[in-house]
């Protein structure tokens, strides 16, 4: 009975879940949509470009995972070992610590934005260079509102409020969005980076009231070093390198884009890497942000069989949903990268440079949602040295890569190098969560995993056919009709062959038209 309930609790808030994050996902594709046709590919781009991703490479470098990853747990394991109340001034302590932090690193982040420009972008010209340092200055303070936001983000999930941190995200899109509708003429691309520094302290605002109700009280004489606070710091080094290989991926990838078509590259690779983004969060960020806290307090309680199966089915359910939509990103990317963005300053050129990058991004995404759920379980039984082990070594091998082939690679080779790391990180997670036994696959979830990835490829070549087949009806026409014969081939292939993830979500189904019926 306790598992039913588990399993139903979970289903309900996934479901509520996924549909804001996929509202706030669609809103900020409609974001990325509006800046593509104001601005394209040109210096303006290529400068906004730069300077938003400089605060938070940088809060990824110093904090990153560390916000949510290392407060979730101890507070979870507090509560659990102790009282709400030592969990509760734990909470305010490390708010605290962020606070203090993320303060220090604005200013030195305002104070250097030019040699951080010059950093991450060497090979920009003075007048683009100068611009992305002018928006650096203006952008940097957000990375309170970050550590904010996410300390919020910790809290409310281990006190099994997860609505609320979903859709924080859906705040700042809505704040950038009016703004490119009303003011976005007039203030151009100073004010665009306004706004996001705007919408990252909606983020932080609107999980207040939540926060409140839920029995946090802050206090600026929590103190920074008490024994739980420093229990947490004791785990920060692991889990900041565990989840550096995207920053530092992100860092090495701009350094080489930046001498590429003159500096085009970045603006390609950042919006391939944000509709890549948008299509992995969407299910990684639900299963793994549902699921940390009831693996911590899994943990907390003992109950590793619970953590393996929990682990086990969200691998298997990830997979069973992203592979076909890798595959079919990879199959469609110009003509998806066209629909989303060709329009306005983003013209077909802009086009095929992002395809480009969309079309070898999409090698990543099992990879990467797959990651996502093994740093997370390891995460949560304090295993912080495994994941970040295997960071090190998939960095250590995008870095190889990079250097040794340079420009060489061009902008599909720069997104696969990424992709390929992704995969490197998840071989090294999978054998090492063999090894200490917090993962058991048996035959059936391999067969179950294989029959996923056949059933993608096959609709791939479907994907494929039926475009070229369409392919005079225009570009629109015929993608909608692509989309349409990939979805129908995939479930046909999985319920032929009998899927588990096909059975349940086709006995979901049946159970919802059921209680509707009746």
């Amino acid at each position: 009975m306790k598992n039913t309930n588990t399993k139903n609790g979970l289903a309900k808030s996934a479901l509520i879940m996924g549909i804001i994050i996929l509202l706030s996902k669609v809103l900020g594709l409609v974001r990325d949509m509006m800046i593509a046709a104001s601005y394209g590919t040109t210096d303006a781009a290529i400068a906004y470009e730069t300077a938003s991703k400089l605060p938070i490479t940088v809060f990824d470098f110093i904090l990153g995972g560390v916000v949510t990853s290392a407060f979730i747990p101890v507070y979870n394991r507090i509560a659990v070992e102790k009282n709400k109340k030592d969990a509760l001034s734990f909470a305010s302590s490390y708010v605290n610590m962020i606070l203090l932090i993320t303060v220090s690193l604005s200013v030195l982040g305002c104070v250097f934005s030019g040699p951080l420009v010059s950093l991450i972008a060497p090979e920009l010209n003075e007048s683009t260079a100068l611009l992305a340092s002018e928006l650096t200055r203006i952008m940097f303070p957000m990375v309170i509102f970050v550590g904010l936001a996410f300390s919020f983000v910790g809290f409310l999930q281990s006190e099994g409020e997860y609505n609320i941190p979903a859709l924080i995200s859906l705040v700042s899109n809505l704040i950038m969005i009016g703004y490119l509708l009303t003011l976005g003429d007039r203030f151009g691309v100073k004010g665009l980076s306004w706004a996001m520094l705007i919408g990252w302290g909606a983020q932080a605002a609107v999980q207040i009231p939540s926060v409140i109700k839920k029995g946090f009280k802050y206090s600026i004489k929590s103190p920074v070093n008490s024994p739980e606070v420093l229990r947490a710091a004791k785990n920060t080094l692991p889990i900041l390198i565990a989840t550096w290989t995207t920053p530092v991926c992100n860092l090495i990838n701009t350094r080489l884009a930046s001498g590429i078509d003159g500096g085009r590259a970045i603006t390609a690779l950042g919006y391939g890497n944000r509709l890549y983004t948008i299509i992995v969060g969407l299910f990684s960020f639900v299963a793994t942000n549902l699921l940390f806290p009831y693996f911590s307090r899994a943990a907390a309680s003992g109950l590793s069989d619970e953590n393996d199966r929990l682990t086990r089915t969200s691998i298997k359910t990830l997979a069973f949903i992203i592979m076909p939509i890798s595959v079919g990103v990879a199959s469609l990317s110009e003509s998806f990268v066209s629909l989303i963005y060709e329009n306005g300053t983003f013209n077909s050129s802009d086009t095929l440079i992002t395809a480009e990058a969309l079309r070898f991004y999409a090698v990543g995404m099992v990879f990467a949602a797959i990651s996502e759920v093994l740093t997370k379980a390891f995460f949560a039984v304090e295993k912080m040295k495994i994941p970040m082990i295997s960071s090190v070594i998939s960095m250590t091998f995008n870095v190889i890569v990079i250097v040794v082939l340079g420009s060489r690679l061009g902008i599909g080779g720069i997104a696969l190098i990424s992709g390929v790391s992704a995969g490197v990180n998840m071989i090294i997670n999978l054998v090492f969560a063999y090894r200490k036994k917090l993962i058991s696959f048996s035959i059936g979830d391999y067969k179950d995993l294989t029959k996923s990835l056949v059933s993608a490829l096959l609709m791939g070549a479907a994907v494929f056919f039926v475009s070229e087949l369409t392919s005079d009806l225009g570009r629109a026409l015929s993608f909608v009709i692509s989309v349409a014969a990939g979805v129908i081939v995939y479930a046909a292939l999985t319920a032929v062959l009998r899927s588990d993830e096909i059975k349940m979500f086709a006995g979901m189904l049946r159970k919802k038209t059921g209680k509707e019926s009746a």
